[in-house]
């Protein structure tokens, strides 16, 4: 029985204030030096690869040396920072049985085309990462151009169609990084050249995969909640009927309030704390692609529509401004020898103070660039 029927207590209402006081300070952003523990658990994401994700982890906690932390393509297959703690959970928790389980968009016809050949998704999956594992012994540190050429020669022709943009036969390119986590590859970003990676194998232990989803489910909801279905199914790049067997893992332990009108479903034991949130006060920068915006609650995180569109677009999305905990302006950056240019478009009126006070994170932005000042202008 789903906790939408079986929940008879009289639901709660939050405001969405509430939810954004909530996750500034879940999301460690009340304070300059906070602990990132959570926000790991669910990962910041990294793109372009060595840009984004550490720069995410320096604003929130000071640093980017605490505890360990590997970069792997893990929820949408996108490569994401998290506790290195957390891999074997993350490679259990992610592995895909069914095509069926990933949405279109993401894959194309190819997980249909292949499964109506006779390959299930997972054999196709086992037979590219057990060639990644075997390619790694005779590889030190590849490119994904090179595991790719490694591996593609060695595979099931069904596996690596014909490329039209690369003129080659390889491995498809989203089966591919699904099974670099599977192999338990890790990305190591050049930090002299910050577009290029290189894959590197580790060692890890089985973990459940029931489990681990369970915990995984349970890490978005405390990071993202309150949340519905079709949140968790956009952020893990699954079908929602894939997410709905997720969520079902810990229904039993979630409880519906109303978010402006709309019924949202939080974990029971962290309610109290999203309904005492102290509310958010100061000016952050955040970087393209923070934990803060990547979910699917847009319309909830900035209501206006025009807005929207400047803070989520198609490619290269731009850095956010909170003020006061709320989406307030977006900003991009412009290197120029050893300087920094940070230029802000507000979305209302910023005071001088506030003004003064995102040079801050300004400051951390352009030393994470390797840049000796950062200049702020506003639009």
């Amino acid at each position: 029985m789903s906790v939408e029927r079986s929940y008879a207590g009289v639901m709660s209402a939050l405001q969405r204030a509430q939810v954004l006081a909530y996750r500034f300070a879940v999301h460690g952003l009340a304070a300059p030096e906070s602990d990132a523990s959570t926000t790991l658990a669910t990962g910041l994401q990294d793109y372009p690869p060595g840009r984004t994700a550490l720069l995410a982890l320096r604003l929130r906690t000071g640093s980017t040396d605490g505890s360990p932390t590997v970069l792997v393509h893990s929820v949408r297959a996108a490569m994401h920072l998290h506790d290195a703690a957390e891999l074997p959970r993350l490679i259990a928790a992610l592995r895909v049985d069914d095509a069926g389980a990933i949405p279109q968009q993401s894959m194309g016809p190819f997980g249909g085309e292949l499964e109506a050949s006779g390959v299930s998704f997972g054999a196709a999956l086992d037979e590219v990462a057990d060639a990644m594992r075997s390619a790694m012994g005779d590889l030190a540190f590849p490119t994904k151009g090179e595991l790719s050429g490694a591996v593609s020669p060695k595979i099931d022709r069904r596996l690596a169609p014909w490329c039209e943009g690369c003129g080659a036969d390889h491995v498809q390119d989203q089966l591919f990084r699904l099974a670099t986590l599977q192999a338990g590859l890790v990305v190591d970003v050049d930090n002299h050249s910050p577009s290029q990676f290189r894959y590197r194998a580790t060692e890890f232990e089985p973990a459940d995969p029931t489990a681990s989803r369970a915990e995984l489910v349970d890490n978005f909801l405390t990071t993202f909640g309150p949340a519905r279905p079709a949140d968790l199914a956009s952020w893990l790049g699954r079908t929602p009927s894939a997410a709905k067997h997720w969520w079902e893992l810990v229904a039993e332990n979630l409880q519906p309030v109303e978010i402006d009108g709309k019924e949202h479903w939080a974990r029971a034991d962290t309610l109290e704390t999203v309904e005492s949130a102290p509310a958010p006060t100061g000016v952050r920068l955040l970087p393209p692609y923070d934990p803060i915006t990547e979910l699917a609650d847009r319309k909830l995180l900035v209501p206006d529509p025009a807005q929207r569109r400047k803070v989520w677009q198609a490619a290269a999305n731009p850095g956010v401004v909170l003020v006061d905990g709320d989406i307030a302006g977006v900003w991009r950056q412009k290197r120029t020898r050893d300087r920094l240019t940070l230029r802000v478009e507000a979305f209302g009126k910023m005071s001088a103070r506030q003004r003064r006070a995102a040079q801050s994170d300004a400051d951390v932005i352009a030393d994470q660039a390797g840049a000796d000042n950062a200049d702020l202008t506003f639009d």
